[in-house]
């Protein structure tokens, strides 16, 4: 009984001194991985058209080209979850744009689309069928993300 209470002790008083670690695992179109770990303290983030990794507050990040990424997928000890996920081989075009852009897409079904500024605003919504025409002419010159059935487009309005 004594040995089975210190050991209760010691599991709890070392808990204590693990640290949360979030998996991220980077996959890129030439359908390499690589895989990092990501501490509470460390940083996700996107700048520039880049993906910014810090492993920790003391650590200089890994910097990959969006460009480059085909998707993201993000682990821990309570599941998975992966973004960017493009089944359907969407693709939007032309890019950039200034009047009208069009998904591209392997089926004919209709997609739920979502425009977005780099601030989080939605501008635009819509259910829309592949390669017809989206009409952007309202809005203003930038980048913006583009949401078409869970996969996430950056899109340049000239």
């Amino acid at each position: 009984m004594l040995i089975r209470k210190l050991i209760l002790i010691v599991i709890l008083l070392t808990a204590g001194l693990t640290t949360a670690q979030t998996g991220v695992t980077v996959t890129y179109y030439t359908s390499t991985t690589q895989n990092f770990s990501i501490e509470t303290n460390g940083k996700l983030y996107f700048e520039n058209e880049e993906l910014y990794l810090k492993l920790n507050s003391t650590t200089t990040p890994t910097v990959i080209p969006v460009s480059i990424i085909q998707k993201i997928t993000f682990s821990n000890t309570l599941g998975v979850t992966t973004f960017g996920q493009n089944q359907n081989n969407l693709t939007l075009y032309p890019n950039p744009a200034s009047d009208l852009i069009k998904i591209g897409a392997n089926g004919n079904d209709a997609m739920e689309v979502k425009m977005y500024t780099l601030t989080g605003q939605l501008v635009q919504q819509g259910k829309y069928f592949p390669n017809e025409a989206i009409d952007i002419s309202a809005l203003s010159g930038g980048i913006y993300l583009i949401q078409a059935d869970g996969v996430t487009f950056k899109f340049v309005k000239k």
